[in-house]
């Protein structure tokens, strides 16, 4: 039976090993010391010699012991140097094996969550910190953060610890939520660049710092599809690199969090009030009575109440407010006492205006009352003009001639109804306008040629993109019923229990066939009875662009004069202008971003981040206009952007976190090794344990051996200064 070395030594710098030949240095010396001289014969010396030869046998062996030790001293320090570890297997003398490591942190706002005295993400920090510290000397190390989206913090080696802990330091937690398939595609690429940049970084390790939250980890929606492409990407990373997922999350965790905040109307004046709802959700198993919520207005407390959240439930509560002055203000609702604090806020930033201008653009006007194209739909949008509360929408009819006469900046939205064509000047001063965040609705009628709005708006050869749909031909087909579509959009979602309101049997004579694409996005608000788009919507640039798809007088339908007619031309203008808000009220990772009419260089623009650092923001050309965005928006809470001469104005934005996140369902050990990564192998730890089955192999800690050959240099040496001086002392 073959016997086998049941440990192998091995050498992390084998190139070191050249210096073994400096052992031979005291043999050598010792060689050369036994040339022969020339005897000549000396009584007395006859005496010394018998002497010395019946000592020899033992003052030699005591010389080769000298020799020997002091040859092992230098061999030991040679080694030393050399970093040697043991590995199983036959004993072998091949290159050592250096280690690239790969530290995938969690980046998720649920590591934000605090059980003790400090953070899943501060714990993360802590142990990623002891992975490096604790590492063998010549080791790689890259850093990866999973969010979303992912960043890769280190992505070429640093072998330095310091240098890597100085990077870990400065990480800042995003208030994101995580996106593992995107995380694993950064680190196969970071994996395959060390490979080839790095040969010498033999082995690869990756591992996660993480709570094990299913959201994060598990694709959302959880399709097969998914799944399957998911466990394809880690097979080929666990073939690639050993997976150690160090596991920071607690299986049960209580969190509450705001989940919305809005106000019933998209706009508001000074002239009456405000009412507010906040939407609360228990994530946890504990029932929250009389939770107190909070309302803050411009960062002063102004209301509290209290709300029983159930178990695994929601609940709402209201406030009312009635602003002071027009301008930018801020709303909070908060909902304090858990040990997750993000999501305990939402902010809504809104503008507060003395009243809503809005243009009308009349196609077809008439000194009759009510045949013209814009009458119908004037009375419609201010229908309170003539009551003692002042109006809250202020329109103003003008001709065609006004797109390129009149300012349109000053407007929030312009309604267009029956404007028979477009120039080309006056599609691109649309186009600016949707640019700039403004709204525009159509309503087409008798005089509009759909050619020249397919050429000029809808995308055409030298025209410009601006229309949700292309126009087909006129159908003139009578339909007396309307489909809503199951209220599933905002435009006619108010209309939702109230049939009685007359919406549904609308008679419309004649109406435009609109060609919606397929996978675009556009939507279909409101539907004619035989499927045909009535009303149809899209984001466009900055702003929104509404198209109905007949007129807004009573040439092609009889609506004007229905009882619905007032209502929806009111939810049309209110979801037109619900669209500015949108851009002052962002998820954490999308883009502030503004369009100016001053010229880019004589503007200066600073952002103020909710803890306070000011970045400046440079300000581009864009056309005719000048136009800025800040991408850095990873922390959810006011942003305010400070605009200098010749505009000198501030505004101010709000970034709410995605409440997804704050489902701190556990994944744990077990889902993660049967239903996420089954047949993966994988190791899991709630704290860095470096010993060899935890991660994957018999490699021992080359520095401990290290440390261990210089501690024995150091003995020997001693050593050896005692045994040369007991030879001198007795040979004296």
């Amino acid at each position: 039976m073959p016997t086998y070395l049941l440990l192998a030594f091995d050498l992390a710098s084998p190139a070191m090993l050249g210096w073994l030949a400096a052992a031979a240095v005291p043999i050598l010396i010792h060689l050369w010391s036994r040339r022969r001289y020339r005897e000549v014969p000396w009584a007395a010396m006859q005496y010394l010699l018998e002497a010395l030869r019946k000592n020899r046998r033992r003052i030699r062996l005591e010389q080769w012991l000298l020799l020997a030790l002091r040859a092992i001293l230098i061999g030991l320090i040679v080694l030393a140097v050399a970093e040697p570890f043991f590995g199983g297997g036959v004993l072998t003398f091949s290159a050592g094996q250096r280690t690239h490591r790969l530290l995938v942190l969690d980046g998720s706002y649920s590591m934000a969550y605090t059980p003790t005295d400090q953070t899943r993400f501060d714990r993360a920090k802590q142990l990623a910190a002891q992975i490096v510290e604790e590492s063998p000397q010549g080791d790689g190390f890259t850093l990866v953060l999973m969010s979303d989206p992912p960043r890769v913090v280190i992505g070429n080696p640093v072998f330095a610890p310091r240098d890597f802990l100085q990077e870990l330091d400065n990480l800042r937690l995003p208030h994101a939520s995580a996106d593992l398939p995107k995380t694993l595609t950064e680190i196969e690429q970071v994996l395959t660049n060390v490979r080839k940049e790095h040969p010498r970084l033999t082995r690869q390790e990756v591992y996660f710092l993480t709570d094990l939250c299913r959201v994060g980890w598990i694709p959302e929606g959880g399709s097969a599809a998914a799944m399957a492409e998911l466990h394809q990407q880690s097979k080929r990373l666990a073939e690639a690199a050993s997976l150690v997922v160090i596991d920071v999350g607690q299986p049960s965790a209580e969190n509450l969090a705001v989940t919305a905040l809005s106000t019933s109307e998209p706009f508001a004046t000074p002239a009456r009030n405000v009412q507010i709802q906040a939407q609360l959700h228990n994530f946890g198993r504990q029932a929250r009575n009389r939770q107190p919520v909070e309302l803050l207005v411009d960062g002063r407390r102004v209301a509290q109440q209290t709300v029983d959240v159930p178990t695994d439930g929601e609940a709402s509560t209201a406030f009312s407010y009635r602003f002071d002055t027009p301008g930018d203000h801020t709303l909070e609702v908060r909902a304090e006492g858990d040990a997750l604090d993000i999501d305990n806020h939402r902010w809504l930033a809104i503008t507060v205006k003395q009243n809503i201008p809005v243009l009308c653009i009349n196609g077809h006007p008439s000194g009759v009352p009510f045949t013209g194209a814009t009458d119908y739909l004037y009375y419609a949008l201010s229908p309170r003009a003539d009551s003692t509360q002042p109006a809250l929408v202020r329109p103003e009819v003008a001709p065609e001639s006004a797109l390129l006469e009149a300012d349109l900046s000053r407007y929030d939205c312009i309604f267009l109804a029956d404007v028979a064509q477009f120039t080309a000047s006056e599609a691109r001063v649309l186009d600016a306008y949707l640019k700039r965040g403004g709204s525009l609705v159509f309503f087409l009628g008798p005089h509009v040629l759909a050619d020249r709005y397919n050429q000029e708006l809808g995308g055409g050869p030298g025209g410009v993109a601006l229309l949700p749909t292309t126009l087909g031909a006129i159908v003139q087909q009578p339909q007396f019923r309307l489909d809503p579509l199951q209220y599933r959009h905002p435009i006619v979602q108010a209309f939702r229990g109230r049939e009685r309101a007359g919406l549904l049997k609308t008679p419309v004579q004649k109406y435009f066939r609109l060609n919606v694409p397929k996978d675009s996005t556009t939507e279909v608000a409101l539907a004619l009875g035989n499927g045909d788009p009535l009303i149809v919507e899209a984001p466009v640039h900055r702003g929104r662009v509404i198209l109905v798809a007949t007129s807004a007088d009573n040439s092609w339908t009889y609506m004007p004069v229905w009882p619905s007619y007032v209502p929806i031309v009111q939810e049309l203008l209110a979801y037109a202008l619900a669209g500015q808000r949108r851009q002052q009220n962002v998820e954490v990772g999308q883009a502030l971003g503004g369009t100016l009419t001053a010229p880019a260089g004589d503007v200066s623009l600073t952002i103020r981040d909710p803890e306070g650092r000011r970045e400046p923001v440079r300000v581009q050309a864009e056309g005719s206009a000048s136009v800025w965005s800040y991408l850095d928006t990873a922390t959810s809470g006011i942003y305010t952007a400070q605009l200098g001469p010749p505009i000198s104005r501030t505004e101010t934005f709000a970034v709410n976190v995605n409440t997804v996140e704050s489902d701190l369902a556990y994944l744990g050990p077990d889902g993660l090794r049967d239903e996420l990564w089954p047949g993966i192998p994988h190791v899991h730890q709630s704290q860095w344990d470096t010993s060899e089955q935890t991660l994957g192999t018999t490699t021992a800690r080359g520095d401990r051996l290290a440390k261990t050959l210089l501690y024995a240099v150091l003995a020997l040496l001693f050593v050896e200064i005692l045994y040369s001086w007991r030879l001198g002392y007795h040979s004296a």
